[in-house]
């Protein structure tokens, strides 16, 4: 080894081993450098070979040369730097004749190593001098505004320019970035970052640099049939800015280009910019040729927008194209001078420009897409500028709209034809078409003569017929493309808004007082989808607020959002409801959307809505149905049987639950039941409602059960629902079942063997104990037993069971509760009906069942006196010796203010008349006083019939504070006189009684006092 003599060409030969080892030119160079130290050939070497290689060159001797470089004397060299030292070294080699490298190194040896530079003084252009009038405007508001002009030492500003710079390339440094297409040629362009250092005279580091580039690879010879993988190596070959890595990236780009056609100019462009917020148009300026903007080129950008307004228009749509990639956002906050020039464009030039003002509301959009850049638009009051310009544009829009209208009664009076639009549909009825449809259309008009014009001559030739058409045609075209932009401003502006009040409410308060509403409402006619669903979700996000409603309701927002209810579009249809229910929680609203005929729309969109929708509309009809009078209205559509069908069938649980609440509104109609239990429905639902143990589907069967003419239809049933209360373990859905029970008063059903079958006494003694059930199955059970207890045999076995006992101890627990209180006595008039439970009523429960219904006769609930009243005088009929105390009591009862009085006026004389005997009572209590016959007038003929005043008597609401208690009995309580009366042949009394009782029963009226003695 030590006499061996390494040269180029087997470190050469060593390369080609490394290429046929499929190594790369770097690994080569590293593994020669290992093993062969100063003496391997440099990296770049190493690549040149391997280029050699891949074009299938593979000698290692070194071509011949032309000959050796040209040699020049030092003397010329000095001439030509004494004739102009400012020349470059790429000059003073032309003018030579040799190369750039050896005039670099004859300097370097000549020890001249500085860059001349150029002296000039630094003259001020007319747009410099107002940039810097500008930029001294905005330091003053910053200063007022933040006060950093304390923290900025400044010196004398230099006036005379030097610019002697000198790059050290050492120093450079090369960062690669993304990979791109060109949007209209054949060309790939990498988009690179350059990190340099620049020294000063003596050589110190002066400034640090960062500039981001762009590098084009322009690709002529790429055709159909180029191989792409070869073409993309050839590429990283020669472009040493593309990291190896990125090999496959290169070949999809180029794959693109290659299949790309040449027409398609804007896909390739749209392909290569980062994704930007939706939008039916584009917003940047409509050229042929796309200037890309460029991050680094900012300043500049800027500098237009001190140009007249076209400048003003291409630099706005270049800084739009950075504000819509999120990665520059940073940058570009950072930028003040940038932010400020763009709030004084807007804010000076936005009348000028449609397009102007959409540019830059929109860069201002991107920024408020991030709620960290919140506070720079509400810096520079972007967001109120922005009202103002939303509401002038709305109103130029009024002017044009009277401006075309003016031109259509023109052409109608003139020609004597009438026109619309040809896109309407047939069924679309001609009177209620708009003239915003008709200017808005994309369809060509149709003309047709007029009625009145048919008798009224016109002479007007064809050729002006036509001519006239052809300026109207015009006129609206022209009135489209102002629309249409206008409708890009509007959009955008209003999506600022809506982001910039997403989490500040102080904002929206602000927004509400400069009449947000009324705009968003007034914008509600526009026949732009993209415009209506924005505005449609900014009135949604609103109405949650009792103060904005109030204005919507002024606005008569109800009435614009039906036709809305008919777009095609499904994301429009769906805002629309959201907004819909969130504004029929009010009830004026809720009847205005009836009276406008939404809910045939709803029902209509039930029917075809998919599953996302379903929801909002059930939601919808839910509220509807809560108004007894919109009940009504569902009986001539097929929500009914729709409703039923999607509750036997429906999966969906939330969808579900809310078709069930909507199906228990609307079962508590009559005619709505009865529809409910069509084609076998109810067995279907009472299926479900057990099989799940569902206590809302029970309660929607509940509210069906109630309804006289389909209670026949749950006999069937009834043994299932007696079963169900000791065998389920569900609380609510027992007490839905036991409420069902409880409805069904039907003389066919045999109460008595139901509960004996079923065993249900020790379950109902055991929930009958005070504290030991929830109030509300205790009240269901003793409706259920007031039901039961129709049954002659069933109220015999629930005094057998001792059940009235039980009941007597929950009436002194729930004394305080009318509604359970009101339920136990009627119970107790149940079992007084009847020949043989009427004497237990009496005796076997100590008395204590009439005391409580004496005691009870002075209750403040009229529904409670009235049933007293009435139980009492079955007990007087049968008992003599509670006749004469029920009377005494009655009498008391019905002249208490009258007693009262006498007593505290006579009170004195009456007691020294008297006798001095210790037992005697005052004679107006006395029982010997009623028994006279002078008090009892022969025209008061007393009746079981009750009164009028129990059909006031409906509902729990009128009587208990609980909204939450079921539904009150009171209704039953109609049929008192109605049962009495054909109860009386049952009764085991003498008729001699009876007639004595009609003959004597008073029946005391406030208003008569004829049976009064004093």
């Amino acid at each position: 080894m030590s006499n061996f003599v390494l040269t180029k060409q087997h470190l050469r030969e060593v390369l080609i081993f490394c290429f046929n080892w499929k190594k790369s030119a770097a690994e080569a160079h590293r593994m020669l450098v290992e093993v062969y130290g100063d003496t391997a050939p440099t990296d770049k070497s190493c690549r040149e070979w391997f280029r050699r290689f891949k074009d299938g060159d593979f000698s290692v001797e070194d071509k011949p040369r032309s000959g050796q470089p040209k040699k020049f004397e030092d003397k010329e060299l000095e001439a030509l730097l004494e004739e102009d030292q400012s020349q470059t070294q790429e000059e003073l080699a032309e003018s030579l004749e040799v190369t750039q490298q050896a005039v670099s190194a004859r300097l370097r040896a000549m020890g001249i190593i500085q860059k001349q530079g150029n002296w000039a003084p630094y003259e001020l252009k007319p747009r410099d001098v107002e940039r810097r009038f500008f930029t001294c405007e905005q330091l003053i508001q910053r200063q007022q505004r933040k006060g950093f002009l304390h923290r900025i030492v400044t010196g004398d500003e230099k006036w005379i320019f030097y610019d002697n710079p000198k790059l050290l390339p050492a120093n450079q440094k090369v960062r690669s970035g993304t990979l791109d297409v060109h949007p209209t040629e054949k060309a790939l362009v990498v988009n690179y970052d350059v990190e340099a250092l620049i020294l000063g005279e003596l050589g110190d580091p002066m400034l640090g640099d960062r500039k981001e580039c762009q590098k084009i690879i322009r690709l002529k010879s790429l055709n159909a049939d180029t191989n792409v993988s070869l073409l993309a190596k050839e590429v990283m070959e020669k472009c040493s800015l593309i990291h190896e890595s990125k090999l496959h990236e290169v070949e999809q780009l180029i794959y693109y280009l290659q299949n790309r056609r040449t027409n398609d100019i804007s896909a390739g462009d749209s392909n290569s910019q980062s994704p930007r917020p939706a939008s039916s148009n584009s917003l940047i300026t409509e050229n042929s040729e796309i200037e890309r903007a460029v991050i680094s080129n900012v300043d500049s950008y800027i500098e237009l927008l001190y140009e007249e307004i076209p400048g003003k228009i291409k630099g706005s749509s270049l800084i739009l194209q950075l504000a819509r990639v999120p990665d520059n956002l940073l940058e570009l906050i950072k930028n003040e001078s940038l932010l400020s020039a763009l709030a004084r464009v807007l804010r000076e030039d936005w009348r000028r420009s449609i397009e102007l003002s959409t540019n830059i509301i929109y860069i201002f959009f991107c920024f408020s897409t991030y709620s960290q850049f919140h506070n720079i638009v509400l810096e520079y009051r972007i967001g109120s500028l922005c009202m103002d310009i939303i509401d002038f544009e709305l109103r130029r829009y009024d002017q044009w709209k009277e401006d075309m209208e003016k031109r259509r009664k023109q052409f109608e009076n003139t020609t004597g034809l009438t026109f619309f639009s040809a896109g309407n549909n047939d069924n679309y009825d001609r009177k209620i078409r708009i003239i915003d449809d008709i200017w808005n259309m994309e369809g060509p008009l149709d003309y047709e003569v007029k009625k009145r014009s048919m008798e009224v001559s016109i002479t007007v030739s064809e050729s002006d017929v036509k001519k006239l058409k052809e300026e109207l045609e015009k006129s609206r075209k022209k009135f489209k493309s102002l629309t249409k932009k206008q409708e890009q401003l509007l959009r955008v502006a209003f999506y600022l808004l809506l982001n910039i009040a997403e989490n500040a409410m102080e904002v929206e308060r602000k927004m509400r007082k400069k009449n947000v509403i009324g705009m968003l409402i007034k914008t509600l006619d526009r026949t732009n989808t993209d415009l209506l669903i924005l505005v449609v979700t900014f009135l949604k996000k609103l109405s949650i607020f009792r103060e904005n409603k109030d204005l919507m309701i002024e606005e008569n927002i109800i009435d614009k959002l039906p036709r809305l209810l008919q777009n095609n579009n499904a994301d429009l249809v769906l805002s629309t409801l959201k907004l819909l229910f969130n504004l029929s929680f009010d009830a004026k609203l809720r009847a205005r959307m009836i009276r406008v005929g939404m809910l045939p729309k709803w029902i209509k969109l039930l029917s075809q809505a998919d599953i996302k929708n379903k929801s909002i509309i059930v939601g919808l009809l839910y509220h509807a149905s809560m108004d007894d009078k919109v009940k009504a209205m569902f009986t001539n559509t097929d929500c009914i049987s729709m409703v039923t069908n999607m509750v036997l069938n429906s999966e969906d649980e939330h969808v579900r639950s809310e078709l069930i609440a909507l199906g228990i509104n609307l079962a508590i109609n009559n005619k709505n039941a009865q529809l409910m239990v069509e084609n076998n429905h109810l067995q279907g639902l009472i299926k479900i409602a057990f099989r799940n143990q569902d206590a809302l589907v029970m309660k929607m069967i509940r509210n069906i059960s109630q309804h006289d003419l389909i209670k026949e239809n749950f006999v069937e049933f009834v043994g299932d629902f007696a079963m169900a209360l000791t065998q389920s373990d569900s609380q609510d859905f027992i007490l839905e079942v036991v409420g069902v029970l409880g409805n069904l008063e039907l003389s066919d059903l045999d109460y008595s063997q139901i509960i004996q079958r079923c065993n249900l006494i020790p379950w109902i003694r055991n929930n009958l104990v005070p504290g030991k059930a929830q109030d509300d199955i205790v009240l269901e059970i003793v409706i259920f037993l007031g039901t039961a207890a129709h049954d002659e045999d069933c109220a015999r076995l629930l005094c057998k069971a001792d059940i009235l006992l039980s009941l007597i101890e929950l009436l002194k627990a729930k004394q305080e509760d009318d509604e359970m209180v009101l339920q136990i006595i009627y119970i107790f008039y149940q079992i007084a009906k009847h020949d043989s439970t009427r004497d237990y009523l009496i005796r076997e429960t100590g008395n204590e069942a009439p005391g409580y219904l004496i005691d009870l006769m002075h209750d403040k609930n009229p529904a409670i006196r009235k049933v007293c009243d009435t139980c009492l005088d079955v007990i007087a009929i049968c008992d003599k010796n509670w006749a004469a105390r029920i009377k005494v009591e009655k009498f008391r009862s019905h002249n208490q203010q009258w007693l009262e009085m006498v007593e505290s006026i006579g009170t004195d004389s009456i007691n020294h008349m008297l006798p001095d005997d210790d037992d005697s009572l005052s004679p107006f209590i006395s029982d010997d006083l009623l028994k006279h016959t002078i008090l009892f007038p022969s025209g008061n003929i007393a009746s079981f019939n009750v009164d009028d005043g129990f059909s006031t008597m409906k509902h729990s609401s009128e009587l208990s504070e609980n909204p939450s208690r079921p539904v009150s009995r009171y209704r039953d309580l109609d049929e008192i006189g109605e049962l009495m009366t054909r109860s009386k042949s049952r009764m085991s009394v003498a008729s001699g009684i009876e007639d004595l009782y009609y003959n004597s029963r008073i029946k005391f009226s406030e208003s008569d006092s004829s049976h009064i003695l004093i």
